[in-house]
């Protein structure tokens, strides 16, 4: 267990997720300011961490 991929599968879980409160609690201003674009990217960095997260958690059960 590599306990590095874990800590990283964590911080980006926590990363993803306030940036996805950040979206909802300002989308207005969001897409006021940038708009679809902004949202979009802001959705898809979340989306992108959350799958960097998942990879990571298993890859920290590989055997090193």
């Amino acid at each position: 267990m590599k306990l590095s991929h874990l800590a990283i599968s964590l911080v980006c879980v926590f990363a993803a997720s306030n940036l996805f409160i950040l979206a909802n609690e300002r989308f207005e201003a969001i897409a006021v300011d940038f708009g679809f674009g902004g949202i979009l990217f802001v959705l898809l960095t979340g989306l992108f961490l959350m799958v960097l997260a998942i990879v990571m958690f298993f890859r920290s059960f590989r055997k090193a």
